[in-house]
């Protein structure tokens, strides 16, 4: 760490002769020339001590603190003034963070002619000698902390003691989130190493100032019941929208009180300002910010608020004004090293900047190797223009920056004298756009260099382009001051005014450039304001933590549900969480602007460059660039690398790496808005990357898989993934399954239940059994009813319909908001151009008769198998939904056959029904039964419910490597739970020797689903009867071919030639049920009963049951003769090899009889299971065909179950493979930071070991002691006084308990290294 000292440079005095003597300092000693660099501290007596204030940090009354929730840090005293005592760099702001300093100080100040002495006539004038009065804080503070404490009726009694009041801070996320960042910044320190004790420390302020918000004191709050009043339990402090808000609170009023009124003591501050009297002003300062990332260009900006009340002190008469009134702020910026600024201001921008002067900065290009960047105020909002001073005759209108003016420490424009009333006068002058000196009432302009004309203006040109009056043409590169005023306005006793302020940061590609990035920052700045700071919010920032691996680490953001859920579900004016970005960084205080970009995990939705405004660095011009650049790759909340992407080698073991992790949100209605994408602060991490320590056990490495074993059929699968190997626990888990049932209510919601009410059927008669059921539900459309009418297509001889007609009650068709199909049946799937009737297939209402279709009897109807249609309606009774509804209907047979066959029924709703809807979840516990995961619903890659189940658990498992991480793993099923509705492949096995003598086999196989003729090929659907039990419906089934046709074939007396199956080969028999071009009694098989009946076939197959509970089990089979007649001439086959046959699998064990008469109908149709239509069969012996059938997960059946093992590490003390790296130490080595961080490192050590390092000869140089988790230690090449050691061979004895090792270390510094040409 670069340690400063504290140069006092005598500004009171506005001399510089002292910051000159320290410049000669600088040759003597590098320490020194970087303080200069740095820092510099007024002597001016402020009232409080830096010693006070740095105290303050450290308890829950502060009187610092800082604004840092983005690249800014930003700090401020309890008076409201500045303060150098936080930064590391001794400034006020400090951009970007983590790096130089900006603004070495700034104040709020007034000048004014204020009346508040009655003079003898009973007029009011100034003070005698008082014609101008300042106020503020500029280098000397003219206030101090407190409220103006008044009495009921406004009457200013005097201030609040000092000691009440302090830097309020909050955040909005304060307990959720990562504050690593926002206390590494605090405290001034690295975010590797920050401690746990100082993240506690300012998370607890953050909750005491929430839980004692001083909103009764006129801090700012968001009133979340706009009740006018501020609740604590309710509404939310801070300034409405901000992510982190800063308040204080303070006042000129020299007499102290209680809250009584009564007197306490008296500390008069405004004299030494300005050597004016106190005014009786309470200023109220409000600072905030949002978390945007440094590539948003709000996060580049923070806005700061003063409210100043003229409540007058306790002798002010009533009347009293402030006339003639200017608000100023005024700056000293130091840009990195402060004796080469330039300043400038935007006049149409109201914009003042800081900028560096030289090409390179001693600092920013000098120590971090950024280019430097520029900084500025905005004048937001002035005060209302009172006295109409543009002239447009609007006098409520707000003023902006009314004047611009600039001088340089030691130069002929000098600082305003402080302390006395002269520099009231300078001060003055300064605020309305002179000069200083001579001071008011002699007013010099300021004159443009360029035209020559006077200005208010001063260096209102602009740098990038070199047009106009910019600065350094009168005065080089040095120590600017800066101010900004607004005015003139008038101020009554008991007013008040507002004034809003943004400061805005850029870095470009050099100096001048950067002025361009922070003037396009600043637009949104005052797009901020414009939209009245009514922001979109960034995502939360993650959580992270890094994890150390061997050669390699490993990033996990997770495992913290809630800060998950707060980044990812959170929707901020339409901009939803799109994605992370890992950068890893050079070190740990680099900007994010430096990093290397090493992964973008965004949603898989097509979204991937999103541009937004940039600025073009080189030419000022605002283009289009890519602001993120997704993958589509798919969410993941974890990262690992074993490459150093920003060195370009691989990682080793005992070097720390820096990185950050941001989130990002996209607007995807983004017509109009200056911006699509935002992205969060970021969270940072360090990782040093290590093999084991000495007693460490690691059991599961970071992305290896968990053995899981399964209990019960299903073809699913679970997937355990290792993804932070030190939050594994010793734990046994279960992944179970379970079905929900839910019912709509009338109100839209839907409820867990257990059933539902029983939905009405109709009293149908028939097309072949074709019915219609009505149910009435709650609609989702609240207030209305869902009439579900089901269509049950049950024709004879493959009939399909040409139409149906539904009459409904009178007046019912008045009632109807909408209709259609809902089901998924089949409907004129072959089309017009193939003569199918498609007419009317929206349905026409006719009075209170809709028909769908006709009843032209065409012989070929559009409505092929069982449908839904869906009538919503709003009843004339709410109470009853008008039921009982009947609708009589006619089911239209299209005349396939010579026989009609119409269904003729009445349809009635006669229950009121809640709509049910079944979910399928799979849950995540402990062996022992606690509830981890419930109610999952991403399987196989993705939500099954696309997002819609109704607790939607799943929500952020968008993809498979964004599952949910539990206790250090993540958990991924594969799988199906729905019933399988026909098989999903086939495999074919052919017997090579067969078909090397006949030629290869030739198969083709469907099903009726397939085909289109049926909702599913469950026997249930093809043939009308038959199993739904998923315990058989799941099983494979295998055809084998055991044997042949007869070589010689009978003739029937027909006349029909008829192959029947060889029997003296292997057979089994089979039912043959029907057939269609001609009547079964006519087939020509010996075993034909000739009546028609289903008859057993010996047929060349075995039918196989694949997954039977005891293993393979021959069944049965059902067939049907689609396309052979048994007409003379006829060739018949037993089972057509060569077109199509109908067959379903029947499976019970084997009978060759067929008699299986104990199911439900006492029949062999009972056990159907699966339809298969057979195109071609040409089989050769010896082939077997497996049909393979879905096996779903089932509930109660399937469970997986898998056991973690936690790391751990045992006490050790051994040293046995302590080894040094570099060895020998050869002047330098390539993980040494700089040349003045010299260090070999020990490696391997215990928790607890001394390391005695000794010279050759056995003089003692160090010890170094070691009581850590790491198993690193680093020895600086230093002895026990500080000094370089020097080269030479040196012993090392590393012990630990009773452990010893003995080590040699050869060095040679660096200055003796010899050089070869």
């Amino acid at each position: 760490m670069i340690k400063r000292v504290n140069i006092n440079i005598n500004k009171e005095e506005g001399i510089t002769t002292m910051k000159k003597n320290n410049l000669k300092m600088i040759v003597a000693t590098s320490v020194l020339f970087l303080s200069g660099l740095f820092a510099k501290e007024m002597s001016g007596d402020s009232g409080i001590s830096s010693a006070k204030i740095a105290e303050g940090m450290e308890n829950q009354s502060p009187q610092i603190s800082v604004v840092n929730i983005n690249n800014v840090a930003y700090w401020i005293g309890a008076d409201g003034a500045y303060t150098t005592a936080g930064s590391p760099n001794g400034t006020q702001a400090d951009y970007p963070i983590f790096t130089g300093g900006a603004i070495y100080a700034s104040g709020m100040l007034w000048g004014s002619k204020v009346k508040d002495v009655v003079q003898d006539d009973g007029s009011l004038a100034g003070p005698v000698g008082q014609d101008i009065r300042i106020g503020g804080s500029a280098y000397r503070h003219g206030m101090k902390p407190g409220r103006i404490i008044s009495d009921a009726n406004g009457k200013t009694l005097g201030a609040d003691d000092p000691a009440n009041n302090h830097v309020w801070r909050v955040r909005t996320d304060y307990a959720t989130a990562d504050l690593t960042v926002d206390a590494a910044n605090y405290y001034s320190v690295g975010t590797g190493d920050v401690t746990a004790a100082q993240i506690s420390t300012v998370k607890g302020q953050y909750e005491f100032d929430w839980m004692n918000w001083p909103a009764a004191w006129g801090a700012p709050y968001h009133d979340v019941d706009g009740d006018g009043a501020y609740d604590a339990a309710v509404d939310v402090p801070g300034y409405p929208g901000a992510d982190q808000t800063v308040w204080t609170v303070a006042n000129d009023v020299p007499l102290i009180v209680d809250a009584n009124g009564d007197s306490t003591g008296y500390l008069d501050t405004a004299p030494g300002l300005g050597g004016a009297d106190a005014i009786g002003i309470e200023l109220q300062i409000t600072l905030w910010g949002y978390a945007f990332g440094a590539s948003d260009p709000l996060g580049n900006v923070i806005f700061k608020k003063a409210t100043m009340h003229y409540k007058g002190t306790p002798d002010t008469p009533d009347g009293a004004t402030m006339d003639d009134t200017y608000f100023a702020l005024f700056s000293d910026p130091d840009l990195g090293n402060f004796t080469d600024d330039y300043v400038g201001c935007d006049v149409d921008l109201s914009f003042g900047y800081v900028y560096n002067g030289n090409r390179l900065d001693g600092v920013f290009n000098g120590i971090y190797n950024l280019a430097c960047p520029a900084a500025g105020y905005d004048f937001l909002q002035g005060p209302v223009d009172t006295y109409d001073a543009d002239g447009d005759g609007d006098s409520t209108n707000y003023l902006g920056m009314t004047s611009f003016a600039y001088y340089g420490a030691g130069a002929a424009i000098s600082d305003p004298d402080q302390g006395s009333y002269t520099g009231s006068l300078q001060w003055y002058n300064l605020m309305e756009g002179f000069l200083p000196r001579p001071e008011y009432p002699t007013q010099v302009p300021y004159t443009d260099y360029i035209t020559g004309e006077i200005t208010k203006f001063a260096l209102s040109g602009d740098p990038v382009s070199g047009a106009g009056w910019i600065d350094g043409y009168i005065l080089p590169p040095g120590d600017r001051r800066m101010s900004m005023a607004s005015g003139p306005f008038q101020l009554a006793l008991g007013g008040s005014a507002d004034i809003v302020l943004g400061f805005a940061g850029g870095m470009g590609q050099d100096a001048v450039s950067s002025v361009s990035v922070a003037k396009f920052h600043d637009l949104y700045g005052q797009y901020a304001y414009d939209q009245g700071f009514s922001l979109p919010s960034a995502p939360t920032t993650p959580a992270v933590h890094g994890i150390a691996q061997d050669g390699s680490v490993a990033l996990e953001w997770g495992s913290d549900e809630s800060a998950v859920n707060s980044t990812e579900l959170t929707v901020s004016a339409g901009f939803e969480f799109e994605g992370y970005v890992v950068y890893q960084l050079p070190s740990s205080g680099s900007p994010l602007s430096e990093g290397v970009k090493v992964g973008t995990y965004d949603k898989v939705n097509l979204i991937q460059n999103i541009l937004d405004p940039s600025i073009d660095a080189v030419t000022g011009l605002v283009v289009d660039a890519a602001k993120q650049t997704g993958t589509d790759s798919g969410v993941q909340r974890f990262f690992s690398t074993d490459y150093d992407e920003v060195r370009g080698r691989p990682m080793s073991n005992g070097v720390t790496y820096h990185f950050a992790v941001t989130a990002y949100s996209f607007l995807p209605d983004n017509d109009g808005s200056p911006f699509k994408t935002l992205e969060s602060g970021e969270a940072r991490v360090a990782v040093t990357p290590r093999d084991l320590n000495p007693g460490e056990t690691v059991y599961s490495e970071m992305s290896s898989d968990i053995e899981v074993t399964q209990t019960g059929t299903s073809n699913s699968s679970v997937a355990v993934s290792v993804i932070n190997p030190d939050e594994l626990k010793d734990e046994s888990y279960k992944v179970t399954f379970d079905t929900q049932v839910y019912a709509r209510d009338i109100n839209g919601d839907w409820n867990k239940v257990v059933s539902r009410s029983a939905a009405s059927t109709s009293d149908a008669l028939d097309c072949g059994a074709s019915t219609i059921t009505a149910t009435a539900y709650a609609s989702a459309s609240v207030g209305t009813i869902d009439l579900v009418l089901d269509f049950t297509l049950s024709c004879a001889d493959g009939a399909w319909i040409d139409g149906m007609e539904m009459t409904f009650p009178t007046g019912f068709a008045s009632k109807v908001n909408s209709y259609g199909v809902t089901g998924v049946g089949n409907i004129c799937s072959y089309g017009t151009d193939s003569g199918q009737n498609c007419d009317n297939l929206d349905g026409t209402w006719t009075g209170d008769v809709l028909l769908y279709g006709d009843d032209d009897r065409t012989g070929f109807g559009a409505f092929e198998s069982s449908n839904t249609f869906t009538i919503n309606y709003t009843p004339a009774d709410a109470g009853s939904w008008d039921l009982p509804l009947a609708v009589d209907y006619v089911i239209y047979d299209d005349h396939y056959t010579d026989v009609n066959s119409d269904g003729v029924g009445t349809a009635t709703a006669a229950t009121q029904n809640f709509e049910e809807k079944t979910e399928y979840h799979w849950n995540l516990s402990t062996a022992s039964g606690t509830v981890l995961l419930e109610d999952q619903t991403f399987i196989s890659g993705s939500d099954m419910y696309g997002g819609a189940s109704v607790d939607n658990n799943s929500l952020l498992h968008y993809n498979s490597a964004a599952a949910v991480t539990v206790d250090g793993f993540h958990i991924n099923v594969t799988g199906g739970y729905a019933a399988p509705e026909d098989f999903f492949g086939f495999d074919i096995t052919r017997d090579e020797a067969n078909a090397a003598l006949y030629g290869a086999s030739i198969w083709d196989m469907t099903s009726y689903m397939q085909q289109g003729w049926a909702l599913t090929a469950k026997a249930v659907d093809t043939y009308g009867n038959g199993l739904t039990s998923v315990d058989y419906l799941q099983r494979d089934v295998e055809v084998r071919w055991v044997g042949e046709f007869v070589d010689e074939p009978i003739t029937t007396d027909a006349g029909v030639v008829y192959y029947g199956a060889n029997t003296d080969l292997p057979h089994s028999y089979v039912w043959l049920s029907g057939s269609r071009i001609s009547p079964l009694t006519d087939h020509p098989s010996p075993a034909n009963p000739g009546d028609g009946t289903p008859f057993r076939v010996a047929v060349p197959f075995e039918v196989w049951d694949m997954e039977a509970p005891d293993g393979p089990q021959q069944i049965d089979m059902d067939i049907y003769d689609r396309m052979q007649g048994y007409n003379s001439g006829d060739t018949v086959y037993v089972f057509n090899p060569f077109d199509r046959m109908y067959t379903h699998f029947l499976n019970q064990p084997y009978q060759q009889d067929g008699q299986y008469v104990s199911g439900p109908t006492e029949t062999p149709s009972d056990w159907l299971t699966w339809n298969v239509v057979w195109w071609d069969a040409q089989f050769n012996q010896g082939d077997v065909v497996l049909f393979k059938y879905a096996n779903p997960i089932q509930a109660g059946v399937d469970q997986f179950d898998f056991t973690t093992k936690a790391s751990m590490t045992a006490a050790s003390n051994d040293v046995s493979e302590v080894s040094v790296y570099p060895n020998p130490y050869y002047g330098t080595h390539q993980l040494e930071a700089s040349r003045a961080d010299k260090y070999v490192s020990f490696n391997h050590l215990p928790m607890d070991a001394t390391i005695d390092i000794y010279s050759l000869g056995g003089v003692f140089v160090r010890s170094i002691v070691k009581s850590d988790a790491s198993q690193f230690a680093q020895w600086d090449l230093k002895n026990q006084y500080g000094y370089p050691v020097a080269s030479g061979m040196y012993i090392a004895r590393v012990t630990s308990g009773g452990e010893e090792k003995v080590l040699k270390i050869a060095l040679v510094q660096e200055t003796q290294v010899l050089k070869y040409y």
